[in-house]
Parts: C-alpha cells; structure tokens; sequence
C-alpha cells in the first residue's frame, strides 16, 4: 500500500526510509487515511496539484518513470480502486470506472487518470477539508512602510501590479514607481475601501494606469495636476496635457469613460468642497509642489477634501542617507506631513525596511532606468519612496 499510495499521490516510489517508516503506520485501524492524508497535504504534492490543475508548469517528474511505476501496481480495475481510494475518499463508481477503463484499454496512460481525478471539483472539496488553508504561505501585508522588496513575494500584491498591464511583475525589473501603484491598490482592497459608490481624487495625477483601474471598480475618479510643460517632456509624458481632451489614449485597458474626469489644478488649492472623496490619494507628487511648505500645504487640503472616515494615500520620497535633497524629504519632514491635523495613520510606517535587505541604490546621473530601482541616488544622497495610508477623523485646523 504504501508503495501504491506514494506513486499516485506523489507520482514517484518511496525510498527504504520511507516504505520501512511509513508501513507500520499503515497496520493501524486509521493507518491508511493518516499516511494518504500526510502525503496529499505534502508540499511536494502541492506542486503536483497545480501542475495537474493547470495552475503550474510541471510535476517535476518524467512521464515514463511514473508510467512505469503506475503500470507496476497491477491490472485497470485494482489500479482505479486504488486512484479513487487514495484521492477520493471512496471506491470508484460504476460509470466512473466504466469510463476511465475504455480510456485505459484504448491506451491512455494512468497518469492521465490521475491528473483528471485530482482535476475535478469533488476532489478540491477534499483537499481543502484537508488542508483548510491551502497554499497561504507567510506573506507580507504591511501598508505604511518604505519601498518593499517582499511585496514581490505576495501572490495577491503581485496579481494586482500585473492587473495594471503596464510593467513587468518579475524580480528583476522592481520598480519604485510599480511598487507605489499596486501598494495603493492593495491597501485600498485590504481596507476594503475598491466600491462600486466610491468618490476618488487624485492629486498630481497625471495619466497613471490606477486611475483607469479604479474607474472600472469606483463610481467615480478625479485625476488633477498641473500638466504643464515641463512634466510634458518627462519620462513616459507623465504631464502630456493631451490627456485632458484625449485620456483614452493612454489607457493600459479598456475603462469606463463615463467615471473618469481629468482636471487641471494645483494640488495645493483644490477646487472642491469640504468632505468631497472617500478616497484621495496623490503619488510621488508632493515633494514637487514646493518643498515641505507646499507639500503641508497640499496634504492639508486633500484632508479637508476628504469625508470623514475617508482614506488618504500619499506615496512621496524619503532620504535614508546623506544630505538633503531639493526633490526628497528627511525622516523628520516625512514625519511632520503624516502629522497633519484631521487625519492618523492607519498604522506605524516601517522605515526600517531597507535595512533587512542588501540592495545596491540606482544612480539617477549615471542610468536611472536601471532595475531593481528600490533605492536611488542622487550625488550624496539616497533615497527611496514611502507609501502611507491615512483615516480622516475630522476636520483639520
């Protein structure tokens, strides 16, 4: 049994170790569903369940190894009573093994029945009755913290920075700019705030891909900035005032038209009422509205244009070494501007991150379109981007 259950389940025969290990596990009364239990909820399993789901490349096995192996357990009808058994739960029924034996006589290979039965609904059903938490490694969810290497080992973050069709979601190519856009969107769902009535602004907006993402899920979004000229000639044309008569010309993906406005306007003098937008939120962009006055200037009125109980985001740059920086605030700056009267953070920022890992800063003079770009430097000075999240809990002074 114990060689059967592994070339089924694992798709590979036991070593000595494990046969002489598991067989006296296997001579108890519940012996057999504890080993067939330990083995499906195996992380080597877990492999072979996704690649048999679709979900992976490859078992990692060689096809004319485990044939091999699965033809060894003898005729058609004992070897679909031992598939139905170890993976089911059950004895197979009539016209299930009426049909996986023509498929058998007609000289389909055996792991082509595998692959069907761990495929199918009823055995999802039994995977997760036997493990509840199926596939949900240690993961990081930190929303205030500086640019976070780890977030590209989160399934869920990920999947929302490769929704925005727009940058590339491996390793090697992180970028600061495509850590800001799924942060937002992964706090925004995490806090449970991505509704179908939600108001959004956003501040310095340009044309960036979020805001065509939340007008597929919002009620409605308000991009400003200023789209002057200078912006206009930056990278990717982030100020292209084309957009304000054009912005579906810079959609990653098609959008609903009818929720997304695009306005010109200085971030530091809103032109909207008191309590306006659930959801404000404003992306590298404050450290150019003039230094720390101008960007105190504008976090005070995207509170006051946020309801109460609304969530703002800011993502700015954050000197973690050298001198200070015309485009980047210090530690005690970026303290200052989440300090600001009618709004707390949603947690305490993590600015410690950067000293878990051992990145090398990318040097804006010399390639600045170098990857990974987590950290930059500037002359003397690095710097990389944070990103916090804040409640408005009433009115600023």
């Amino acid at each position: 049994m114990v060689d059967a259950a592994f070339w089924i389940v694992l798709a590979r025969g036991p070593s000595d170790r494990e046969r002489r290990e598991r067989a006296p596990v296997c001579e108890s009364e519940q012996g057999p569903d504890r080993l067939l239990r330990a083995l499906i909820a195996s992380p080597e399993f877990r492999l072979i369940y996704d690649a048999y789901a679709g979900r992976g490349e490859r078992t990692g096995r060689k096809p004319a190894e485990v044939e091999a192996g699965l033809d060894a357990l003898g005729p058609n009808d004992r070897f679909l009573d031992q598939a139905y058994t170890f993976l089911l739960g059950r004895p197979p029924d009539v016209e299930g093994a009426a049909y996986y034996r023509a498929r058998l006589e007609d000289g389909a290979p055996r792991q082509r029945v595998l692959q069907a039965l761990v495929a199918s609904e009823e055995f999802e059903h039994r995977y997760r009755e036997i493990c509840p938490d199926i596939g949900v490694l240690p993961r990081d969810v930190q929303l205030c913290e500086l640019a976070n290497p780890a977030k590209w080992d989160n399934p869920e973050w990920v999947s929302l920075l490769a929704s925005l069709n727009t940058m590339p979601i491996d390793k090697l190519s992180m970028h600061r700019k495509g850590y800001e856009f799924a942060q937002l969107l992964f706090g925004l769902a995490r806090l449970d705030r991505v509704r179908g009535d939600a108001r959004v602004l956003s501040v310095g907006a340009g044309h960036e891909p979020p805001l065509y993402w939340l007008a597929n899920r919002t009620r409605l979004v308000v991009a400003t900035d200023v789209y002057d000229t200078g912006w206009k000639e930056a990278w990717a044309s982030e100020g292209d005032d084309t957009v304000l008569k054009r912005p579906e010309d810079y959609a990653p993906f098609p959008y609903e038209r009818g929720r997304l406005v695009f306005a010109k306007m200085d971030g530091r003098h809103l032109a909207f009422a008191d309590a306006s937008f659930d959801i404000v939120y404003s992306l590298s962009s404050i450290e150019h509205f003039g230094g720390i006055s101008g960007a105190t200037a504008a976090m005070d009125d995207m509170i006051r244009v946020l309801r109460p109980g609304g969530i703002l985001v800011i993502a700015t740059e954050y000197c973690t070494a050298g001198p200070p920086h015309h485009e980047a605030f210090q530690p005690h700056e970026v303290q200052r501007l989440l300090a600001r009267p009618g709004a707390r953070l949603i947690e305490p920022v993590d600015e410690g991150v950067h000293r878990r890992y051992e990145l090398a800063p990318v040097d804006l003079r010399r390639n600045p379109f170098q990857t990974p770009h987590m950290a930059v430097r500037d002359g003397d000075t690095v710097f990389t981007s944070v990103v916090a999240f804040l409640e408005r809990t009433g009115r600023p002074a």
